[in-house]
């Protein structure tokens, strides 16, 4: 390698090194347990017209591919139609609650319709629909902290005061029950988790924080460039969105039929998990001394990322 390539890989190297750092530091005392486990459910509600439900459809496949990429799939449990009445709904989180542990999280897409009559909200679905406070018990019944719930539905704002808590995040696609209108606020939600656009820091995973600044960005730029004015404007809510991941952009290669990437490839899941040790043992460093051992561990990671795409890109060239 010359010194010019070389310097170019440090240099790349180095900026995505302080994009990740200067996340981290913002987070540090957010960084859940790294052996909870994710459970999501997807809800799919009633879209009343073709159209809708078309729409519905596609947001919760996005969600459950995305989601599947993070948590173990026998973890994600999508709903919809006639299986996604309010009495399979409230057993279904039940048997969830009771299942988890104090350091397992629970993420929850509600992806639909809602209405708000000034004092309840409802989310709409086959039968009775779910209401406000049947969110508030369902959340309320999970162990533990750092649980989310998004709300992509039109009036999803009014749950806002009712679920609002520092220890779970909640992200509706309206301010408050008023913003009646059909929303399109769950189409880029549901884009952002595959979107590496949407990755800031650029370490392979969607937090919370970057699909909702994705979302709420794309809601903006979709009215303006309409010419009409926003009949929707995204919120969130609680803390440890940035270092709640939802998915991961690509699924992490394992091996390749090279050796040398191969080498490196193990080295790198050796750094994972070297990483995910760190964060368990968090609380047995000062902040300087965990941050220092943490930087070098995704220095070390950065570098040998550049090295399997520099030989990933010298293989392909041999190719052509």
């Amino acid at each position: 390698m010359t010194n010019t390539t070389a310097n170019k890989v440090m240099n790349k190297v180095m900026n995505k090194l302080q994009i990740m750092l200067l996340l981290l530091i913002s987070t540090i005392l957010l960084i859940p347990n790294a052996n909870a486990a994710l459970y999501v459910t997807i809800v799919q509600g009633l879209g009343g017209l073709p159209e809708y439900d078309d729409k519905f459809a596609d947001q919760a496949q996005k969600i459950y591919d995305a989601s599947i990429t993070l948590a173990d799939a026998s973890h994600v449990t999508s709903m919809a139609g006639d299986d996604a009445t309010r009495s399979a709904l409230l057993i279904h989180f039940q048997n969830l609650a009771e299942s988890m542990n104090e350091d397992d999280r629970a993420a929850i897409y509600l992806v639909g319709h809602g209405s708000y009559d000034g004092e309840q909200y409802k989310f709409n679905i086959s039968g009775p629909d779910i209401t406000d406070a049947d969110l508030a018990e369902i959340l309320e019944s999970f162990p533990g902290q750092n649980h989310f719930l998004v709300n992509t539905s039109s009036t999803s704002g009014a749950i806002l005061d009712g679920l609002e808590s520092d220890q779970r995040v909640i992200i509706t696609a309206t301010r408050n029950g008023n913003e009646k209108n059909a929303t399109e606020f769950g189409n880029y939600f549901a884009a952002a988790l595959a979107s590496d656009i949407a990755d800031i820091n650029k370490n392979n995973n969607v937090s919370i924080q970057e699909a909702f600044d994705f979302a709420e960005r794309s809601v903006a730029e979709f009215f303006e460039s309409s010419g009409k004015l926003a009949t929707e404007h995204p919120q969130i809510r609680g803390e440890g969105a940035a270092s709640f991941s939802l998915a991961r952009v690509e699924p992490l290669a394992t091996s390749d039929e090279n050796p040398r990437i191969n080498a490196f490839i193990s080295r790198r899941l050796e750094l994972d998990t070297e990483i995910e040790s760190l964060q368990l043992r968090r609380n047995e460093f000062s902040n300087v001394e965990y941050i220092q051992n943490l930087q070098a561990l995704i220095l070390e990671s950065a570098e040998i990322s550049e090295q399997i795409d520099s030989l990933r890109e010298g293989t392909q060239a041999n190719v052509q």
